[in-house]
């Protein structure tokens, strides 16, 4: 029997998310409260968000939902706060009240409105069958769960992830945004199985068919479109286009780029944000720095080698739980970094996609992606002006370091010393996936409940 190491890792990452969900109380995920009145608001048949005179745009919320909500609010962000049962048995009580009132989540307001399409769904059955808000928030958990791994399952039936991909999915941070009901999970899965679908075109000799070329291109603005720093994926019809000669892709290329910029234009006049002062508007911010673009690259070398805020961008990449409130020891954090650095190094050793067009269009997509990031952060959570770039968090950088993973191409590995690699490779992806669960186990436990970690 043939091991498939990839059907094992979405297999695990499945029972880890379900784990972690058992144990982390509801919307501990930073924003999950917005996530799900957004997708709340979706199951109504609500695509934008509202924007009242004077007021932060939102939508109208079920009361019942809001009481659910406010039973776990004095969780984040209070490191010392702890949940007992009797909170948890009295908010299982709650249920749906068919009263709705205004709530302001213009966080969202920048998603494209479908990527909550699963929790959407999950919350309208729960309401429907009279189920209570506890059991339709755990659906949509479930939801998002199912659908990200069914996505991450059909990535790699497509083509093979190397290990340092799995790597980057068994890390603590990667399996806790999993085992919640927002939209990262969806979102990486998403991202893997456009990669997939794109090394597979650019393999093979004949030209694609229009509709694979048309799925991938509707992936590429799903994603895109809830997540800005990934709206360097256009390149891949490019060069699709280019490697074909394939008009239709030339075309698809032409059309994304132009839905992405007026869906944020769109997205940017109708979303009212009130949370931060930004001290100008972001539409003035944006002029500012495109006019000055020199001076984002000093705020981006001072906010970079600034050695806390780049320590903090490391550790909230490999994990930091909960409302940014969770951290694992330095002992952790090191445990964590060498694994990965022994994975980068097997997968080094055994060589890259040795085709350049797709190296190039996986590499400056995720360097794209990497300059995004700090750029959107910069103009709209960040006070005008600007001493160094707030609000970045490492787990914006997963996407980005997926693509640069997906660089290396495992299914060319046949020789006899080549498979002593991928012994190794498998050998520390299970002690990786083990050390996460053990850690992030005891983090939670410490966290949220009275007992002592293990």
């Amino acid at each position: 029997m043939v091991f498939d190491r990839s059907l094992v890792a979405v297999l695990s990452m499945l029972c880890a998310a379900i784990w972690i969900g058992h144990l982390t109380p509801p919307f501990q995920s930073p924003d999950e409260f917005d996530h799900i009145e957004r997708a709340y608001l979706l199951s109504n048949g609500q695509l934008l968000l509202e924007t009242p005179a004077g007021g932060a745009s939102g939508g109208y919320v079920d009361s019942g939902l809001l009481e659910y909500m406010a039973s776990f609010e004095s969780l984040p962000r209070r490191s010392e706060a702890k949940i007992s049962t009797e909170q948890i048995n009295a908010a299982k009580k709650i249920d749906w009240s068919g009263e709705q009132i205004y709530e302001t989540l213009p966080g969202t307001g920048y998603y494209f409105p479908l990527i909550y399409l699963p929790q959407a769904i999950a919350l309208s059955i729960g309401e429907f069958l009279g189920h209570s808000v506890d059991v339709s928030y755990k659906l949509a958990r479930l939801f998002c769960l199912g659908v990200g791994s069914l996505l991450l399952l059909a990535a790699f039936r497509v083509t093979t992830p190397s290990a340092l991909v799995i790597a980057l999915l068994f890390l603590p941070m990667a399996l806790f945004q999993a085992s919640a009901a927002s939209i990262d999970f969806v979102s990486t899965s998403i991202l893997l199985l456009i990669i997939a679908l794109y090394i597979d075109i650019m393999k093979r000799p004949a030209q694609p068919r229009l509709p694979k070329l048309v799925g991938l291109s509707v992936l590429i603005f799903l994603l895109a479109g809830c997540r800005l720093h990934m709206a360097p994926l256009v390149l891949l019809p490019l060069t699709i286009g280019v490697r074909f000669r394939y008009a239709h892709a030339i075309f698809l290329f032409s059309v994304l780029c132009v839905a992405i910029v007026f869906w944020y234009g769109f997205a940017l006049s109708v979303t009212k944000d009130t949370r931060v002062e930004l001290g100008a508007s972001t539409s003035e911010i944006i002029r500012y720095y495109v006019s000055n673009p020199l001076q984002f690259f000093d705020l981006l070398w001072i906010t970079l080698s600034d050695g806390e805020r780049s320590l903090y961008l490391l550790h909230s990449f490999l994990g930091v739980l909960g409302w940014l409130d969770v951290y694992f020891t330095s002992q952790t954090y090191s445990i964590l970094y060498l694994t990965i650095l022994v994975v980068l190094f097997l997968a080094i050793v055994q060589g890259r996609i040795d085709d350049r067009l797709v190296s190039f269009a996986l590499f400056s997509s995720a360097l794209g992606g990497f300059f995004i990031v700090f750029f959107s952060l910069l103009v709209t959570w960040t006070p005008h002006p600007a001493s160094a770039i707030l609000g970045v968090q490492g787990r914006y950088f997963l996407l980005p370091m997926l693509l640069l993973a997906s660089l290396f191409d495992v299914q060319r590995t046949v020789d006899d010393h080549k498979k002593r690699y991928r012994m190794a490779e498998n050998m520390f992806l299970i002690l990786l996936f083990a050390f996460s669960v053990f850690s992030v186990t005891n983090a939670l436990e410490t966290r949220y409940f009275l007992a002592k970690g293990i």
